[in-house]
């Protein structure tokens, strides 16, 4: 009977999930094929094919293209050495600059465009100190301005991911190589970069998936000539114009393109298994006072570059006077209280905590039922769950909110007339990944043992769960559900397309309003990040201390 009850209790989460990853994950995704290829209810695939050969569209998407191929290298030289270097050795404050490195996640791209965009702006910092003439460094860059700005946000996904494949990689290989007599330099050539490979190829499919359908830095810095600009501006004429949802199909086909191969790569690797008998990395002590230096140093140059819009949007925020000088003439804290009393801004907070509060209480509730089920392998088709489950990470908003357009306009749920349930629901799907995954492998370092031993004194399937089970993987499943409440709170896509009204606008689209506002509107939306970021770092924050080195694991498809 026990069993019997057991089984009870895993299969009532996977109907919770169906309940929830159906009608919200599925068919919206039906929806886009059913709108893209059966346009009032005709056979046309020929849409598709005229939207993909259309030279404009080719234009936007060959720009995205190359701008996400951008924003993954910008990534990978920022976050290489500093994942090469944490996964490899130990030095004093090491913990501390780690937290550093995974700050640029406080802060959506386009938010952090408007502080850099201060510091490189015609009239920003660099032109005032070195005294040139007015000139827009990152709009002058066109693309490659709009993949840096991304990459300074992006760049800690793929860090995460490098360091937890290097820092699962055999030792013994490394030793192996030193005693064959290779150098460093062949060692990390032969050994240390194929072992690195499983996460820069998760991390890179993540970070070009994201950049490539970003709307809110490429709408910042105005340059439109994007995908997720043209997709944008087509979800106003969803129910008559087709084209929106040819488009969302073309890019839900590179996705899906993008994540099976990378799934089939990440989940055939062996390269870090080693022998039989594994040992991680093993971590050298830095004392040296050079290489401590150097380590510093890198540091401090990454810390200015990444944390640069941090910097210049706290400027921004007590900014009482700044024209064509390299610093403010004078500060203020008034638009700190203008948020107090400025329309919208108060309630599109108390939104962003409802709607986000909501989806990661799901996120928990679903993620670690879900882990729970694939993980005592009580489950049958457990792959095909967790490729399910882990869809939405690198499914991109864009395509999911044009979705809900799709699915539901004209019914009960229609986001024109209360996207509350929708918003709760995108979010859940969207950040659902985290918490599973977290939940998963949290599951993994806890055996059934000891739920057995708990029944064999008499306590039930819940009640063993509930008293053994979960203390056990508390900080996992706590870990990630901070981090699906926190990116919850930064999502753009979803927010701009399903908010339309100011009653129901959430945080990142009250931002993208107020930026718009003549003439301080910036400064009060620099106030409203400033404190939003305080929030965020502190849960970040708390979150890598909850999950170690199982947060780089939450980025992996």
């Amino acid at each position: 009977m026990r069993i019997k009850s057991n089984t009870l209790f895993q299969w009532s989460f996977v109907i919770i999930a169906l309940i929830i990853l159906i009608p919200f994950l599925v068919m919206p995704l039906l929806g886009i094929v059913e709108r893209a290829l059966f346009p009032g209810g005709k056979w046309m695939p020929q849409l598709l094919a005229n939207v993909c050969m259309s030279p404009a569209m080719w234009s936007a998407i060959a720009n995205s293209t190359v701008i996400a191929l951008m924003a993954v290298v910008f990534s990978t030289v920022l976050a290489m050495p500093l994942a090469v270097i944490n996964a490899k050795c130990t030095y004093p404050l090491k913990r501390l600059l780690s937290g550093v490195t995974l700050l640029p996640l406080i802060l959506p791209p386009f938010v952090g465009a408007v502080g850099i965009m201060r510091v490189f702006g015609r009239y920003g910092i660099v032109n005032a100190l070195f005294g040139t003439a007015p000139y827009d460094w990152l709009i002058e860059g066109g693309m490659a301005g709009v993949a840096f700005v991304q990459a300074l946000h992006l760049y800690p996904i793929l860090y995460l991911n490098i360091t937890a494949a290097l820092a699962n990689a055999d030792s013994q290989l490394l030793e192996a190589a030193a005693v064959a007599g290779a150098g460093k330099r062949r060692r990390f050539l032969d050994i240390t970069l194929p072992l690195a490979m499983p996460g820069i190829a998760a991390g890179a499919v993540v970070v070009f998936l994201w950049s490539f359908t970003d709307v809110g830095t490429p709408l910042i810095m105005g340059f439109r000539d994007v995908i997720a600009s043209e997709i944008f501006d087509r979800t106003t004429s969803v129910n008559n114009d087709p084209t929106g949802s040819a488009l969302v199909l073309f890019v839900l086909l590179i996705t899906v393109a993008l994540m099976l191969p990378a799934r089939r790569y990440l989940q055939g690797d062996s390269s870090g298994s080693g022998s039989k008998g594994l040992r991680g990395t093993a971590e050298i002590s830095v004392s040296k006072r050079g290489a401590l230096f150097a380590i510093y140093g890198g540091y401090a140059v990454l810390a200015v570059l990444t944390l640069l819009p941090h910097a210049a949007l706290i400027v921004t925020a007590f900014a009482g006077d700044w024209f064509m000088t390299a610093l403010p003439t004078e500060y203020t804290t008034k638009f700190f209280g203008e948020l107090m009393t400025e329309s919208g801004v108060m309630s599109s907070v108390r939104n962003s905590l409802f709607y986000s509060g909501a989806s990661a209480t799901l996120d928990i509730v679903i993620g670690f039922g879900l882990a729970y089920a694939v993980s005592r392998k009580k489950l049958p088709f457990a792959g095909l769950w967790d490729a399910l489950v882990m869809l939405p990470l690198v499914l991109p908003g864009l395509v999911l909110a044009f979705g809900y357009l799709a699915a539901f306009s004209g019914t009960p749920l229609d986001p024109l007339k209360n996207p509350v349930p929708l918003l709760i629901a995108g979010y859940t799907i969207r950040r659902l990944p985290f918490v599973f995954r977290s939940s998963y492998a949290s599951l993994q370092q806890v055996g059934p043992s000891y739920e057995e031993a708990a029944r064999v004194c008499g306590a039930g399937t819940v009640r063993s769960i509930w008293d053994v089970t979960l203390p056990l993987t508390a900080a996992g499943l706590i870990g990630g559900g901070i981090l699906a409440f926190l990116f919850a709170m930064l999502e753009v896509s979803e927010s701009l397309i399903l908010a339309a009204k100011e009653s129901f606008y959430p945080i990142t689209k009250q931002l993208i309003m107020l930026m718009q506002k003549v003439p301080d509107g910036e400064t009060v939306a620099a106030a409203l990040g400033v404190l939003c970021m305080v929030g965020m770092a502190a849960g970040l924050i708390l979150a890598s201390l909850l999950l170690g080195k199982q947060m780089g694991r939450l980025f992996r498809m």
